[in-house]
């Protein structure tokens, strides 16, 4: 929620803590001492990273023998943001690089690198294990089990007393899977088993097999794209409107209207648009799975035609039949340049329904096209930084139509027909100083047209 009281200009941001704690308990407050904090969200990532760039003239590292296993305590908040609304995290150091002596030997810069607890927890922690239920009460039980930690911290501004916050990571399920599994896990990491459930999940409330699993800077999430492109149109749920115009206008009190600069994009570039070659050969409009049965020695070809069920999915410019896709309806296409086989046995475990290696011929086409079909436009814009922004998010973006315009042009003549409308935020750096918040933003959509008259009064 967005207030004016106490924000007095756009990108305007607080370091409310910024403190390092290192293995001997001791806490050190970097406030004063940074330049800059880099923070990375990214959608198809299960993680958040990140470095935080320090200048010192009183010998940090030696002083509190710094060399890279700490814990740093975040938070941030854009004034008059309430504290559902803050960037608040304890984050694990694992490097230190770039230490430079400046001026005359008497003082340094270096850079700290962070990652998310969780990745430790991950990286050390093989499972040997058996799981079996549905495929979302399976991840959320790996989650709980083997990932979430209340390691984060609150520290007093008074005194460094170093608290344990009692409640742990939360993982959001976005929507439910309908599908069980059955498996033992070989030694993979608790994150590359979610990841593979979230393959190989079939929702109980949509057509597209998108789950995914991600972090953004307030919590872990679990569900399909399908769902938050619905979420976005059907209830309003999108983050906010952008446009390209100038910036610094004041009205004719000769004041700036805060409000309106916080959603001017700037540097809008185009990094990707529609590759015909590739999506002709990489599954995206049709491909093909071998579905090989080892027990009766048996296979199926099974061919999935995603011109054929795009208007089954909900897309990121609405439903199906609303939503003009990147392709031609009768584009050509080959299934068989694109083809994966899969092994089933359904003798593995009797009187198992719904298991994972009985769905897989209803699952493989649908996503390897589904998933695709987020590479086809994808855009970076630097907006000025808030901290309620998260990667999973859904903005509108009125992308300008270019040319002369004239008196008749109107709000909704002068945007882009074909790429205007929803994109999804798919990625997040956050730039922060001590005097300013700057994100440079990765939007991608998955389809071209709006419905304009109904999305510009939206």
């Amino acid at each position: 929620m967005i207030g004016e009281q106490g924000l007095q200009r756009a990108g305007e941001v607080r370091i409310e803590q910024l403190k390092l704690i290192n293995s001997a308990d001791e806490v050190i407050d970097l406030s004063e001492f940074i330049v800059e904090l880099n923070l990375y969200e990214d959608l198809f990532k299960n993680y958040l990273h990140g470095n935080i760039v320090i200048t010192d003239s009183r010998n940090l590292i030696d002083k509190f023998n710094i060399h890279g296993e700490e814990f740093l305590n975040v938070k941030l908040r854009t004034p008059s943001f309430p504290d559902s609304e803050v960037i608040e995290k304890t984050f694990r150091v694992f490097k230190l690089t770039d230490r430079t002596i400046v001026r005359d030997t008497n003082s340094q810069n270096f850079v700290l690198h962070f990652i998310s607890v969780e990745f430790f927890y991950d990286v050390n922690l093989p499972l040997f294990a058996p799981f079996e239920g549905t495929i979302t009460d399976v991840a959320g039980r790996i989650f709980s089990d083997f990932l979430a930690t209340s390691r984060n911290y609150s520290i007093s501004e008074s005194n460094n007393e170093i608290k344990e916050n009692p409640r742990p990571t939360e993982l959001i399920i976005i929507n439910e899977a309908s599908n069980k599994v059955k498996f033992i896990s070989p030694g993979w990491s608790p994150l590359k088993c979610i990841n593979w459930l979230a393959s190989k999940a079939i929702p109980k409330d949509g057509v597209a097999k998108n789950f995914i699993f991600f972090e953004s800077n307030k919590n872990f999430y679990f569900g399909t794209l399908e769902n938050l492109f619905r979420d976005a149109h059907e209830n309003k749920n999108y983050f906010g409107r952008y446009l390209i115009s100038a910036s610094n206008v004041r009205d004719d009190k000769n004041s700036q209207n805060v409000i309106r600069e916080l959603f001017l994009a700037k540097d809008v570039e185009m990094v990707e648009t529609t590759d015909y070659i590739k999506n002709y050969t990489n599954g995206y409009l049709g491909n093909r799975l071998i579905y090989l049965d080892v027990f009766n020695k048996e296979y199926q070809l099974i061919d999935y035609d995603h011109t054929e069920n795009y208007e089954k999915q909900f897309h990121s410019s609405g439903k199906g039949n609303e939503a003009k896709p990147v392709f031609n309806r009768d584009t050509f296409k080959n299934f068989a340049t694109n083809i994966s086989f899969y092994p089933k046995n359904p003798k593995l475990f009797d009187n198992y329904q719904d298991n994972i290696n009985e769905k897989m011929g209803e699952i493989h086409g649908n996503r390897l096209s589904s998933m695709l079909e987020l590479t086809n436009i994808k855009m970076n814009m630097t907006v000025p930084g808030r901290t309620d922004a998260e990667v999973g998010r859904i903005i509108y973006f009125e992308y300008p139509s270019l040319g002369a315009k004239d008196g008749s042009d109107t709000g909704s003549t002068a945007q882009d027909k074909l790429y205007s409308g929803y994109y999804l935020i798919t990625a997040i750096h956050h730039k922060v100083s001590k005097l300013e918040h700057q994100m440079v933003m990765e939007v991608i959509k998955d389809s071209l047209y709006v419905d304009q008259e109904s999305t510009i009064k939206a």
